[in-house]
C-alpha cells in the first residue's frame, strides 16, 4: 500500500492538538515534557509527519502517539543521553554501531549477533545503548531520517538470539520512533533461527513485515551497495569497529533560540511510562492506546508437553500497549491446573511467560475440553502494582466490563485424537476442524522453538558434564602417574642405596 504524505494543514492541526492538550493535561506531567521535544514539535514539521503519516493522516492517533513519545522520552532522558552514560564496554565492544548507507543513503544501524550472547549483559544497559545510537544517527546527524536496521546473523545461533531484545527493538521503533526505518536487513540467517523470525514477524506491524530483507552474500547488493558492504559480508569496507565521540557541535533538529522563547508550562504530576509509581491508593483503569489490542498472546494454544511426571505447556503474552496493564489468567478446571502467574502487571514492550501444570491423575483425553482465558486491563497514572491491590482491582471489575480485554486459549496435547470443536483468538471464534493454516502454525512454531531451546539446554548440560568428568579424569590419569613415577624413583633409589654398600670381608 502506499504510502500517504501530511499536508500542512494537517501538520499545523497536530501541532495546535498537541498545545490544546498542553493547556488541558499538561499539569500532569511532573516539570512538563522536555524543552528540546517542545521545541522541535513547534519548529520541525518533519518529526510531526513521521506521527501523521505512519498513523495514515489519523490525527487522533497521531496527537496520542505523539503525546506518549515526548512523555516516554522524557521519563528515559533520551535528549540528555550521551557517550559518558553508556556501559563503556558495551560501547566500545561492537556488537551495535551505525556504519555506512543503504542503496537509498541511509544509515545502516548493525547489529552483529554473534558477538551477543543472551543473559550474558544488563539488559537496562543494553536498552539505554541502542536509544543512544537512534538518538544520535536519527536525531542529531541524519536529520530526522529514516535509517535501516542491518542484523547480521552470520555464524550465530540460539545463545545468540534475544526474544527480549529483539521486542524491545521492535516496540521501540513501533512505538517511539514512527515511521522510521527504511529497510530491516536479516542477513545470512542460520536455518535454526527460522522458527524464531517467524515468530517475530507476527510481533511485527504489517509495515515492518514488508520491509523485512532476508539476504545472503550473493544477494545483499540489492540493498547495499559493495563500497557500503564490510569486508566480512563480502564488500570491500575492511572498517574495523572503534567508537567515535560525536563532535561538539549543536544539532540540526533543534533551534536553541526558540527553546526559551515560548511561554513557560509548569505540570503537576503524572507517571509516564517507566517512571516512579505514584503514592496514590487507588485505580484509574483507562483503554489502551496501541490501537484495538492491549495484549498480544504469541499463540492461541496451550501445548502440554511431559516433562518428567508432569503434563504443563506456557504461553507467552506481551504488553503491546503504550501504558502499563495488568492481567490476569482464569480457566474452566482450576482444579486440574497450576497457573503461574496467574496474574500480574506488564509495563510498556515488556512480556511474561505463563506456565501451566496439568494436576497429576487428571485424565488427558478431556484436556481438549478446556479453555482458558487471558484477561487485561491498561492501567492509569495513579497505579500501584502490589499483589493485594491487583487481586481487589480484578474482585471488583466484571469479565464482562468494556474495560476488559480478553483472549481465548485451547488446549492440546500432541498425540491425543481430539474432537473438532471451536477455538479461538482474541475474542473471535473460528472452526476447530478448519481453523485458520496461520494460527497453526504459529502453534507449530512456537512448539518447535520451545523444543530447540530444550534440545539446547539438554546438549548443553551434557556438555558440560562430560567435561567435567574429562577434566576428573584426566586429573586422576596425572595422580596416578605421579604416584606411580614416585613409588618407581623410591625403588631406584632403595637398590642404588644397596649396591653402594661396602662389605667387609
Amino acid at each position: 500500500m502506499e504510502n500517504l504524505s501530511a499536508s500542512s494543514e494537517q501538520i499545523v492541526e497536530l501541532r495546535r492538538l498537541f498545545f490544546e492538550k498542553v493547556e488541558k493535561d499538561g499539569h500532569q506531567i511532573e516539570g512538563g515534557f522536555h524543552p528540546a521535544d517542545i521545541d522541535r514539535i513547534n519548529n520541525r514539521e518533519k518529526w510531526l509527519r513521521l506521527f501523521i503519516e505512519y498513523n495514515d493522516l489519523d490525527l487522533k492517533k497521531a496527537l496520542t502517539q505523539l503525546w506518549d513519545t515526548c512523555a516516554w522520552r522524557k521519563s528515559f532522558g533520551t535528549n540528555d543521553l550521551d557517550a559518558s552514560k553508556m556501559h563503556q564496554e558495551y560501547l566500545h565492544e561492537g556488537f551495535m554501531f551505525p556504519k555506512n548507507r543503504d542503496i537509498n543513503g541511509k544509515r545502516l544501524l548493525i547489529f552483529r549477533s554473534k558477538l551477543y550472547v543472551r543473559g550474558t549483559k544488563n539488559m537496562d544497559d543494553v536498552k539505554r545503548l541502542l536509544v543512544y545510537w537512534v538518538e544520535r544517527v536519527m536525531y542529531r546527524e541524519e536529520d530526522l531520517d529514516q535509517i535501516s536496521v542491518f542484523f547480521d546473523l552470520k555464524d550465530s545461533g540460539l545463545s545468540n538470539m534475544d526474544m527480549e531484545y529483539t521486542r524491545y527493538i521492535i516496540n521501540l521503533f513501533k512505538f517511539y520512533y514512527p515511521n522510521s526505518l527504511n529497510f530491516i536487513i536479516i542477513f545470512e540467517m542460520p536455518w535454526i533461527l527460522n522458527t524464531t523470525f517467524k515468530i517475530i514477524k507476527t510481533l511485527l506491524p504489517a509495515k515492518a513485515v514488508a520491509r523485512m530483507k532476508f539476504v545472503n552474500s550473493k544477494t545483499l547488493n540489492e540493498f547495499v551497495d559493495e563500497s557500503n558492504m564490510l569486508t566480512i559480508w563480502g564488500g570491500n569496507d575492511n572498517y574495523n569497529y572503534e567508537f567515535v565521540d560525536e563532535e561538539e557541535t549543536p544539532t540540526r533538529s533543534i533551534n536553541n533560540n526558540n527553546v526559551s522563547s515560548g511561554r513557560k508550562v509548569h505540570f503537576a504530576k503524572l507517571s509516564p511510562t517507566e517512571s516512579p509509581m505514584s503514592d496514590q491508593p487507588s485505580f484509574t483503569l483507562e483503554k489502551g492506546t496501541a490501537g484495538d489490542e492491549m495484549l498480544r498472546v504469541v499463540q492461541d494454544t496451550l501445548i502440554f508437553n511431559k516433562t518428567g511426571n508432569d503434563y504443563s505447556g506456557s504461553v507467552e503474552i506481551i504488553n503491546i500497549d503504550l501504558k502499563p496493564i495488568t492481567y490476569k489468567v482464569k480457566t474452566t478446571a482450576p482444579d486440574k491446573f497450576r497457573v503461574r502467574p496467574s496474574s500480574g502487571v506488564l509495563a510498556p514492550g515488556s512480556s511474561t511467560t505463563v506456565n501451566v501444570v496439568l494436576v497429576p491423575g487428571c485424565q488427558l483425553t478431556t484436556l481438549s475440553r478446556e479453555k482458558f482465558l487471558v484477561m487485561c486491563m491498561a492501567l492509569g497514572a495513579d497505579k500501584q502494582t502490589n499483589s493485594q491491590d491487583i487481586a481487589e482491582l480484578w474482585k471488583n471489575t466484571p469479565s464482562h466490563s468494556h474495560l476488559v480485554e480478553q483472549h481465548k486459549l485451547k488446549c492440546l496435547l500432541p498425540g491425543i485424537a481430539h474432537t473438532s470443536e471451536a477455538s479461538f483468538k482474541n475474542g473471535n471464534a473460528f472452526s476447530g476442524s478448519s481453523g485458520s493454516d496461520s494460527d497453526r502454525q504459529i502453534s507449530h512454531l512456537v512448539q518447535t522453538v520451545h523444543e530447540l531451546n530444550d534440545t539446547v539446554a539438554r546438549l548443553d548440560s551434557r556438555l558440560k558434564k562430560n567435561q567435567t568428568l574429562f577434566f576428573l579424569a584426566l586429573l586422576a590419569i596425572v595422580s596416578l602417574c605421579v604416584a606411580t613415577l614416585y613409588i618407581v624413583k623410591g625403588s631406584v633409589d632403595s637398590q642404588g642405596m644397596g649396591y653402594c654398600v661396602k662389605r667387609d670381608d
